[in-house]
């Protein structure tokens, strides 16, 4: 039995990654992924160097390259990629798939959408993907996530990595909370979805606790050490061009992933209940305990290659 893992190169995806290899199944793995940078295929690498089993890489190009990986696995989990500016829709590539899958019998055909990885102009869009794609393909499974937390996080990591390099938050209160998910909570959801649970359904996951985001900062800078204090809106740039301004200069002064994040805090809206089949999870990993009972570690040994072309990280 073969995996195909779509848009494997991100921090939540290798989550995932890990858990189809611990569970022992698969015969082949592929992480295929758009690759658009070394730094991309460089992450990626080096997790699965952490890894024991048969992973093969695959570098999809254009369509042709997505229609030859796919007929290459029989189960299929499309992650949403954490590319912000080298691709105009994060609907596009899911589309694409689902329309290339439906023609063919796969066992599982699923897909995560974490809230942290959305184009913020394509907000609750994945709900009109799952109806549109259940029609063909009975048995899709669509998860759609709230903000992460934990080691294979996009969002509480980022966040980390600006903290311990002393680097200013763009942060507006919006008043706004969320219901944060522990990343190895949403990995324990795909493995069922793997193992075939869920068919057809479409998944909300989200964590008990409600929490804002200045709260979220204030854990992580806990679980740091006392030395480190989140710097919010201390850069004199940025108080003249701030990364959500959907400007030009911006565009070259950030990082795309940095805009994108000050992006979710200034326009996140809670995710509702309503107009999912389920919403999963249970017993699950409270954020302020996690944070209090585990220091966060920040990887260093990828940042320059990724942010060595912006002004400002």
């Amino acid at each position: 039995m073969s995996l195909l893992l779509l848009n494997a190169s991100n921090r939540i995806a290798q989550g995932f990654l890990k858990v189809a290899v611990e569970s022992g199944k698969y015969e082949k793995i592929i992480c295929a992924d758009i690759f658009p940078t070394y730094f991309t295929v460089q992450r990626l690498l080096k997790f699965k160097s952490s890894l024991s089993a048969n992973i093969e890489l695959f570098k999809v190009g254009d369509r042709q390259d997505l229609h030859d990986v796919i007929k290459q696995a029989n189960n299929i989990l499309y992650v949403s990629h954490d590319y912000y500016q080298t691709t105009a829709s994060k609907k596009n590539l899911l589309v694409a798939t689902l329309d290339l899958v439906k023609n063919r019998n796969y066992k599982t055909v699923a897909y995560v959408a974490p809230v942290e990885h959305d184009h913020q102009e394509e907000i609750d869009e994945w709900k009109h993907l799952e109806v549109e794609g259940r029609r063909f393909i009975p048995q899709l499974v669509g998860i759609r996530s709230d903000i992460t937390f934990g080691p294979q996080s996009t969002f509480t990591n980022k966040l980390a990595q600006r903290i311990y390099n002393g680097e200013s938050i763009y942060f507006q209160n919006t008043g706004q909370s969320c219901a944060p998910i522990f990343t190895g909570d949403l990995e324990q959801i795909v493995a069922q979805v793997l193992a075939g649970s869920h068919a057809g359904k479409l998944l909300l996951a989200k964590g008990h606790k409600h929490i804002d985001f200045k709260s979220i900062i204030h854990l992580i800078e806990d679980s740091l050490g006392s030395t480190y204090k989140a710097k919010l809106n201390q850069s004199f740039i940025e108080k003249i061009i701030h990364p959500t301004n959907n400007c030009i200069i911006g565009q070259q002064l950030y990082c795309p992933s940095y805009i994108n994040l000050t992006k979710l805090i200034a326009n996140y809206k809670a995710l509702e209940n309503t107009g999912y089949d389920q919403v999963v999870g249970d017993k699950l990993v409270d954020i302020e305990d996690y944070h209090k009972n585990n220091k966060t570690i920040v990887d260093q040994s990828l940042k320059a290659d990724y942010q060595l072309s912006y002004l400002i990280g």
